[in-house]
C-alpha cells in the first residue's frame, strides 16, 4: 500500500513547477538539520527569544538522540527505492536507514515547541499566527520526504508524532527551569530594593 502510494504520487503529483519547491523544502531538514541549529542558536542569542531558544535545543537534541541514533538503528528499515526500483528518488539521497524520518521528526518538534513557547514571548494572536505558519511548514516539509520518494508515509507519520512528543518533553524540562530562574530574579531584585 505504502508503495503504491508513493508511485502515485510520483506518477500524478510531480510536476516540473513543483520539484524544485519540495527538493527546498527538504534541504531545510538536510545535514544534520542544520538550518534548525542555526535557528535554534540565533533564538538562544536574543534576550527576548532565549528560553524558547533552550526549548529548541532541548527538542532538537532529542529528536537527534532517539530518532537518529537509537530508533532508526533499531529497525533499519530499507529506503523505499531501495525495496522497489519503480520508485525513482529525487534530490539528495539519503544514505541512512527510513523509519522514522527524521526530517519529520525534527521539524515536527520545534512546531510543537513554538506551538507551546511563543505566547512567553509575545501577544497570543502574533503566536497563533507564526505557529500556524509553522506547522503548515513542518506539514509541508514532511510531505515532501514523500514527493521525493525517500520515505515510506509510515516513517513520515512516525517521524512527525515522535517530534510532537519531544516538543512536548523539552516544553515540559525548560517551563520550570524558567520558573525557577524567573522567580529566583525577581527575589534577588525585590531584596535588593528592600535593601
Amino acid at each position: 500500500m505504502e508503495e503504491s502510494f508513493l508511485l502515485f504520487l510520483q506518477e500524478y503529483v510531480r510536476f516540473d513547477w513543483l520539484t524544485p519547491i519540495m527538493k527546498w523544502l527538504s534541504f531545510l531538514g538536510d545535514y544534520g538539520g542544520a538550518c534548525w541549529i542555526v535557528l535554534t542558536l540565533l533564538m538562544m542569542i536574543w534576550k527576548k527569544t532565549r528560553w524558547v531558544g533552550f526549548t529548541m535545543g532541548v527538542s532538537l537534541a532529542l529528536s537527534g538522540i532517539f530518532t537518529n541514533l537509537v530508533i532508526k538503528n533499531l529497525f533499519f528499515r530499507d529506503r523505499p527505492y531501495e525495496v522497489n526500483p519503480d520508485i525513482e528518488p529525487l534530490g539528495n539521497i539519503p544514505s541512512d536507514t527510513s523509519f522514522p524520518s527524521g526530517h519529520a521528526s525534527v521539524v515536527f518538534a520545534l512546531a510543537t515547541v513554538l506551538c507551546l513557547t511563543l505566547p512567553w514571548i509575545m501577544e497570543k494572536k502574533k503566536a497563533i499566527i507564526v505557529s500556524v505558519l509553522f506547522v503548515v511548514l513542518a506539514v509541508l516539509l514532511a510531505f515532501s520526504r514523500l514527493y521525493l520518494g525517500v520515505h515510506y508515509p509510515t516513517d513520515v507519520l512516525v517521524g512527525a508524532l515522535l517530534g510532537i512528543v519531544y516538543g512536548i518533553v523539552a516544553r515540559a524540562i525548560i517551563g520550570p527551569v524558567k520558573k525557577k530562574f524567573e522567580k529566583k530574579k525577581f527575589d534577588n531584585g525585590t531584596r535588593s530594593a528592600d535593601v
